[in-house]
């Protein structure tokens, strides 16, 4: 089973139909608000998303009324933006928290890591809900590369460079 279609990854029915038939033409942005959004995004891409968040008030406060200033997306939107016009969706997956195995294909419905023994969920979160909420201790993610060569393709300047 391809790892997009594994049931611990989690993806929307609407993920998967983006990943098995992604968009064959070219994306324009009209709006300026978006296009400044997607370069906020891009560019603080090793920032946090509170980082984004701040820097998007102070466009909005010091550009009031400039075009666009109403369209810039926040940081969850941004996400969905990209992710909805170029197919390309992180896949989020848990691990162990001493970075041993993934949970996923033949370990994806263990508890305890089978190398290091350690516990797969948070346990103060696990222990504070009398052990209801299982919550990964650690997550890994990974975007598939499928998708990045379809949007690549899909530009007519990327296409001739691959």
């Amino acid at each position: 089973m391809p790892h997009w279609e594994d049931p611990i990854a989690k993806l929307g029915d609407d993920i998967l139909a983006r990943l098995r038939n992604p968009h064959q033409e070219p994306v324009d942005i009209e709006s300026a608000g978006v296009r400044q959004s997607i370069s906020m995004y891009l560019a603080l891409e090793h920032t946090s998303q509170d980082a984004y968040d701040r820097i998007r008030r102070a466009i909005t406060r010091n550009f009031a009324g400039a075009e666009g200033v109403d369209e810039v997306l926040s940081f969850k939107a941004v996400e969905k933006f990209i992710a909805k016009y170029t197919g390309v969706e992180s896949v989020e997956h848990d691990m162990c928290p001493d970075s041993c195995i993934a949970f996923t294909g033949p370990y994806a419905n263990e508890d305890n890591c089978p190398l290091c023994g350690t516990s797969r969920w948070d346990q103060v979160k696990m222990q504070a809900s009398g052990g209801r909420l299982k919550v990964a201790a650690q997550k890994f993610v990974t975007i598939p590369i499928g998708p990045q060569l379809q949007a690549m393709y899909r530009n007519p300047e990327s296409a001739q460079d691959m």
